[in-house]
């Protein structure tokens, strides 16, 4: 009887050293793991950092990039330049440079110009183009604009001829049909919707427009044949 309650005993001993053991291996790991954690932290920490340094770098480089580029701007438009160290007044050749690009803007916007009032096809362009906006905005104001490329042709008249029409469409852009001197005809083709009885009716038409050009080669509408 003795002897088993030894065993016993020597049995319960054997198991809480088993256990102790377990614990303080897994107590090791737990620090083990604890410690690498905190090393990818650390490093990952400085990784930010560097990155942090070098864009605060590239900003300040950015900075000073700026700065001597506002400083030549400055420098221009005082007219001073530095120049192995002594100071030359720029302001004159300056204005001389910006007068002859001033004068090489107004020979090109000249030219377009001239190129706009010799081209009858231009003028029904832009005829064209206020009638379509008066259906999509301003009727009144486009209108006006509208009777101003007729030669004669007053307001009045615009508003009563289009009165009923809900949309304005062109179908064919205008080609020049003849051209000579001061006198030219374009030919067009548009789509219109009206208002008649209540409902919509859509009609092409071909139209025909007369024109005739000023002193100035300024092209106006003077009839125009619907077909």
């Amino acid at each position: 009887m003795k002897t088993y309650k030894f065993l016993f005993a020597v049995t319960i001993l054997f198991i809480f050293f088993i256990t102790g053991c377990d614990k303080k291996s897994d107590q090791n790991e737990m620090t083990f793991d604890q410690k690498e954690t905190s090393a990818n932290k650390e490093k990952e920490l400085q990784t930010k950092e560097e990155m942090l340094n070098i864009r605060e770098k590239e900003i300040n480089e950015k900075d000073k990039n700026l700065n001597h580029i506002i400083d030549s701007v400055v420098a221009a438009r005082t007219g001073i330049a530095q120049t192995d160290g002594t100071t030359t007044d720029t302001s004159k050749s300056k204005t001389k440079t910006d007068t002859k690009d001033k004068k090489d803007k107004n020979k090109e916007k000249e030219k377009e110009l001239n190129k706009r009032l010799d081209n009858p096809k231009v003028a029904v362009n832009d005829y064209l183009e206020y009638v379509k906006r008066a259906f999509e905005g301003n009727f009144d104001e486009n209108m006006k604009k509208a009777s101003q490329q007729w030669e004669n042709r007053p307001l009045t008249a615009f508003k009563n001829n289009y009165k009923n029409t809900k949309k304005f469409i062109v179908v064919e852009e205008p080609q020049v049909v003849s051209q000579k001197g001061s006198d030219a005809s374009v030919k067009v083709k548009v789509k219109q919707t009206d208002k008649v009885n209540g409902k919509d009716v859509d009609k092409q038409l071909t139209i025909t427009y007369k024109l005739i050009a000023d002193k100035n080669g300024k092209w106006k509408i003077k009839s125009n044949v619907v077909q």
